[in-house]
């Protein structure tokens, strides 16, 4: 059919059409939780939602994710890439059609929890397929369509819960999810997971590599696939781990994702006439920009510079709206003359962030574990990103309470920028390296530039 270059290029996107459709039901609440909390529910026989219901149905996503994260993590490891995100066409079909079909809490609970579930499959499984079978000019470029198909699902979910029916939306991401099963069906395993059970990858290596394959570049060092407990003490794994598990957390405290249950707010302070679903509709494409730029820019700037300037931005603008917030409800200065800088910082907050600190981490956590630690260490960056973006979720609206809106942005700015000081002390660069290489490096017996 097709090889080399185009083979993995439409391997990748196929994986991430799930990223896709994730992302639908990850812009989903937007307009239709409002609607589900109000006289007008589709559940009429069960009647509107409380704020109590409303907030779990927004918030086991994570826990689904993190679920999600460990159960496709030993699928992969088990039965390979390709079953594994293949499997996750299941969970999504019937979280889908519990939208569509389901008529209380409970299935709507057991809806988005099953999506998160679902969910945790792209994330946890395409950093691995781009890491075994990306060639490395077009490595950071392919790792970067994960973040960037979420955020295009995300305004596709939101236009459609705005100005669709409630009943119609499901059937999309149903058919969605089927154009997947079918396109992905024609990509091969991986062929390093192939060669680590001892199977022939010679098919698999001449669809992703085509003529041009060199057995020089496999990483011929790492005789066992199998992680081994002293491997998690190794220098070289040790030093990624604490940079993935740092990144991860960075991606957190941008801001970005906890500040979207306040979107409303800013924009009203701001005189903003737009309705929540209009205004989440342009924060998630100034986002989706954002995340176009660093698809653009992460093989021309490289990813520590990426992640260390939208990192540090993010960081001043938090500053910057919390200094508002302080001269506003502390000083109790008029700051009617500049009602519209929370605006502009959310804007350039959301863009910046998309830009590099909440996407390229996801192309990094592929690079810089070596083949026989990457599936089970990738899966543990992932479950902290759920993880702390529950937690964040959860204690802002406290951290408001006692810190007030500009103790909590501050806070936020200080963590942010701590993370980056450590990252930009710790991580090298990773664009154009081989990934055996990055290793090496992280060890210490290679020269970190």
């Amino acid at each position: 059919m097709f090889s080399g270059i185009f083979a993995q290029y439409y391997a990748v996107a196929c994986a991430n059409l799930m990223t896709f459709i994730y992302g639908i039901a990850v812009g989903w609440p937007s307009a239709s939780l409002p609607l589900l909390k109000s006289s007008e529910t589709p559940l009429q026989e069960y009647g509107p939602l409380t704020l109590f219901e409303a907030s779990w149905v927004s918030s086991v996503l994570c826990i689904g994710g993190a679920i999600g994260t460990l159960f496709y993590a030993w699928i992969a490891s088990r039965y390979g890439r390709k079953f594994g995100i293949m499997s996750s066409f299941v969970p999504m079909i019937i979280s889908w059609l519990l939208i569509e079909y389901g008529t209380t809490f409970s299935s709507l609970f057991c809806s988005r929890f099953l999506t998160g579930f679902a969910g945790g499959a792209p994330f946890q499984i395409v950093p691995l397929i781009v890491s075994e079978v990306s060639s490395v000019e077009i490595r950071g470029s392919l790792g970067s369509l994960l973040i960037l198909l979420h955020n295009g699902g995300a305004i596709v979910g939101i236009a459609l819960s705005s100005y669709t029916n409630f009943y119609f939306l499901p059937w999309i991401p149903i058919v969605l999810c089927f154009v997947f099963l079918l396109g992905y069906s024609f990509v091969p395993e991986t062929p390093k997971y192939l060669m680590s059970c001892g199977k022939d990858a010679s098919k698999s290596l001449k669809f992703f590599q085509g003529t041009d394959f060199d057995p020089k570049i496999e990483e011929k060092s790492e005789e066992s696939y199998k992680m081994r407990l002293s491997d998690i003490c190794e220098p070289a794994t040790r030093k990624a781990l604490i940079i993935g598990t740092i990144l991860m957390n960075s991606v957190v405290f941008t801001g970005a994702f906890t500040l979207a249950n306040y979107y409303e707010t800013i924009f009203k302070e701001a005189g903003s006439s737009l309705s929540p679903s209009a205004s989440s509709l342009v924060v998630c494409s100034i986002q989706f920009a954002g995340t176009c730029s660093a698809s653009l820019t992460v093989e021309r700037l490289g990813r520590k510079s990426l992640v260390l300037i939208s990192a540090f931005s993010a960081a001043f603008l938090l500053a910057v709206m919390g200094f508002h917030s302080f001269l506003k409800t502390a000083l109790l200065v008029d700051v009617t003359s500049v009602a519209w800088l929370p605006l502009v910082c959310l804007s350039l907050l959301v863009f910046v962030a998309a830009n590099g600190a909440t996407s390229i981490p996801f192309v990094i956590i592929g690079e810089i574990f070596a083949q026989n630690v990457r599936g089970p260490l990738v899966s543990w960056c992932v479950i902290v990103n759920w993880l702390m973006s529950f937690v964040a979720v959860l204690i802002f609206p406290y951290m408001m309470e006692y810190l007030k809106m500009y103790g909590a942005l501050w806070v936020f700015s200080v963590i942010g920028a701590s993370l980056m000081t450590i990252i930009a002390v710790i991580m090298p660069e990773t664009k154009g390296i081989p990934i055996e290489v990055i290793v090496e490096r992280l060890r210490g017996t290679k020269e970190i530039t």
